[in-house]
């Protein structure tokens, strides 16, 4: 029987619902199954299968899939994370204080930086030294001066106060091999060893920073030098075949494709096969999913839009895994999303003078959880991830001004998602119609459910997006191979407007919720209600 609740009567009385058949068998591919189920659905955890490594072992969900980016762009450095040191703002070293207390809670693994299209402009030793001898440049970016105020050392110590990994993008588009090696040289050769590892200690670091991420350009195909492949192939082996490595186990990243330009991925591959002296740790692609209608205005019909084109991203990472097979059979590169999240048309942003400062609303936290799922479910091919921006920019973990900073939609879901971090991957089935939309004349589906789960140390945690923006479903959840619930905690993030977002006016006006949950049943099943439009973490203790 059809439930007929409202999103406000779900909201405000959510409860566990009565018992549903879970399914057997099938295939973890698809997001729903064919069957009709109405407004129920069911979910197998299949514990006793297990998602593998190219090599056979168990996949796990590295931290680093719930990366960061920074780039000199709009309000992210200046005014977002950097405030200098004589700033009214509470701040650590000219860093935002606020900020670092809030960002190292949800354990941020790594920070790219410099960029972005900056970081193919952007040359280091502008950022090194006295702050007052540092050069003043025109970034093309942000159409504004850089002050070079924050650099290298600044950045370190950003990503040391909240606990992450330095992520650097050296500069291919305009810079030279020299460089680069002199700035790894910089960042990673032992104390009193070279002039520049001096010169690192007399600009007040002695130990070397020991970077292990250097990601070898930005979208070289574009804004990094608009290159063909084979250009930047050439180009790569330059950068990465002799650079000293000062003890550090270099994670060397090559720029891979836009989107889903699958022929990018495949003639920049095919070109290193041919001669692949130089070492590839890490292939690079970007998938933004764009918007539909704006950042704060948009119909049903556009929520499902943007939603379907965020899941876009599962196409995107089977595409171009199976196009790097083709050249590295053992895969023993891996693929790396390192700018993912909406990109709202212009007009909407909270402050005008930072471009792309946008809000984010409920709407932007499910794509973060929809991506992060997918994530999940291909922790076999993927290696690090970095969503853009974390600050005053696109899909952003925070809005700041003056002594302001406010946690946006999206950081709850970051925070939602962590337990999953170094979890072992398992495949999820659900069994769920899809919703139907129309939009621009045109009839279209898109899945109801999605989700991951993972488990450590007996700890499973399963989080679940449900797309359906105004009537909630009934779930049925079921734990394959007999395995049995000792505990159960559920937190669900959700409100009854689709464009709610937290700012400076209404700092947590969307915010997650702990909610009682049922036992589970005798069989090791349970039942659960999810709201419309929502994330939901469910953190399970095996028995």
């Amino acid at each position: 029987m059809k439930t007929r609740v409202n999103r406000r009567t779900c909201l405000k009385g959510l409860a566990c619902g009565a018992a549903a058949a879970a399914l057997g068998g099938g295939s973890r591919a698809r997001l729903w199954a064919a069957e009709s189920t109405g407004s129920r659905a069911t979910l197998d955890v299949l514990l006793d299968e297990q998602i593998r490594e190219p090599d056979g072992k168990p996949a796990v969900i590295s931290p680093m899939l719930h990366g960061h980016f920074t780039e000199h762009i709009g309000g992210v450095i200046y005014d977002g994370i950097w405030v200098g040191p004589d700033s009214k703002v509470a701040n650590v070293d000219g860093i935002r204080k606020a900020l670092v207390e809030s960002f190292k809670k949800i354990a941020p693994p790594v920070v790219r930086w410099p960029g972005g299209c900056f970081a193919d402009r952007y040359h280091w030793r502008d950022g090194i030294g006295p702050a007052a001898n540092r050069p003043r440049r025109f970034n093309r970016w942000s159409e504004r001066v850089e002050p070079n105020a924050f650099g290298t050392h600044e950045f370190i110590r950003f990503c040391r106060l909240v606990g992450a990994e330095p992520y650097l993008a050296a500069n291919v588009g305009a810079g030279t091999v020299e460089e680069f090696q002199q700035w790894v040289e910089y960042c990673n050769a032992p104390a009193g060893s070279t002039t520049l590892a001096d010169e690192r200690a007399a600009n007040g670091a002695a130990d070397p920073f020991k970077v292990r991420f250097w990601g070898v350009g930005n979208e070289n195909w574009g804004c990094g030098g608009t290159y063909t492949p084979e250009d930047y192939c050439t180009e790569y082996r330059k950068f990465t075949t002799w650079v000293p490595k000062y003890g550090v186990p270099l994670y060397l990243v090559a720029c891979g494709p836009n989107g889903g330009d699958v022929s990018w991925t495949r003639r920049f591959l095919k070109k290193w096969r041919d001669a692949a002296t130089a070492p590839i740790s890490g292939f690079s692609g970007h998938y933004y999913c764009g918007s539909s209608g704006t950042a704060t205005q948009f119909s049903t019909a556009q929520w499902y839009d943007l939603l379907d084109r965020a899941n876009y991203m599962e196409t995107f990472i089977n595409e171009h895994w199976t196009a790097m097979g083709e050249f590295d059979p053992k895969h023993e590169i891996k693929l790396i999303v390192d700018e993912w999240g909406c990109w709202h048309p212009t007009g909407t942003e909270i402050r005008k003078e930072f471009d792309f400062c946008q809000i984010s609303t409920l709407r932007d936290a499910m794509v973060a959880g929809l991506t992060l799922d997918t994530f999940h479910r291909h922790a076999d091919k993927l290696s690090l991830c970095a969503v853009a921006q974390l600050v005053n920019n696109l899909h952003s973990l925070y809005l700041a001004t003056d002594d302001k900073c406010v946690e946006t939609t999206n950081y709850h879901v970051f925070d939602m998602y962590r337990d999953h971090q170094n979890g072992t991957a398992v495949p999820i089935r659900v069994a769920a119609d899809p919703v139907a939309f129309s939009l621009d004349g045109k009839d279209r589906k898109i899945f109801r459910v999605a989700g991951s789960a993972s488990v450590r140390d007996k700890q499973l945690t399963l989080t679940l997006t449900h797309t359906h923006a105004s009537e909630p479903i009934e779930l049925a959840i079921k734990l394959a191979g007999g395995a049995k619930l000792a505990e159960l905690a559920c937190t669900v993030l959700t409100h009854d407007k689709l464009n709610a977002a937290n700012t400076f006016e209404t700092p947590a006006e969307v915010i997650p919720r702990d909610l009682p949950v049922d036992k589970p049943r005798p069989d090791g099943s349970l039942a659960l209600t999810l709201p419309p439009a929502s994330v939901t973490r469910l953190q399970m203790t095996l028995a």
